[in-house]
């Protein structure tokens, strides 16, 4: 199931922003990897504030919940998308920000429940809303590529065809898998409550 997902996610990826998947990837690795080095009392606080944020959607219906959960997926990853004009600075920023802050969560579980279990908490992300973002972030950092290319007079496509690629791909890539996650992510926190 998980080789079918992965080799249909390869062939839906355009290799225009292969390079910058796998530059974000690795950002979001190492950034995931510093999460996990957190001394425990910042680790204690920032899970505290994710559970916090959490909580505020607990209170909401199953249908209620899922729309809020998506319109602020697809909100943020658009934003990552049209920010990458500004030279990629904010998609970048915004993988290793994820990165960092999954990280600490996944630390600070595995010390409450071990490691297995914390990978499970960290799972669904890791399936469909990372790579939903680092997909998203990649067509904003190729923007910010082509903006510093065109005003160095070495593209001469205009940027808005370049933006209409980036969004077609986003709502044929980015939003389905958006869709799943937002799912899981209803059911995960309804099966909590």
């Amino acid at each position: 199931m998980s080789e079918d997902l992965g080799s249909n996610l390869a062939r839906v990826i355009d290799r225009t922003i292969k390079p910058y998947l796998l530059i974000l990837a690795l950002v979001f690795a190492a950034s995931f990897l510093a999460g996990t080095f957190v001394p425990s009392p910042i680790r204690r606080q920032m899970t505290e504030m994710f559970q916090a944020m959490a909580g505020d959607y607990r209170e909401l219906s199953g249908g209620m919940l899922f729309f809020n959960i998506l319109t602020q997926n697809v909100m943020a990853t658009l934003f990552v998308v049209i920010s990458g004009v500004i030279a990629g600075i904010i998609p970048t920023f915004a993988v290793g920000s994820n990165g960092f802050a999954l990280g600490v969560i996944y630390r600070q579980a595995s010390e409450v429940s071990g490691y297995s279990k914390a990978a499970l908490t960290v799972l669904p992300y890791g399936v469909f809303e990372i790579p939903a973002l680092l997909v998203a972030a990649s067509y904003g950092l190729w923007l910010g590529v082509m903006v510093v290319r065109r005003m160095r007079g070495k593209e001469g496509t205009p940027l808005k065809t370049h933006m209409e690629h980036a969004f077609r791909r986003y709502f044929a890539v980015v939003f389905p898998l958006l869709v799943v996650a937002a799912a899981i992510e209803t059911a995960l926190i309804l099966g909590l409550s």
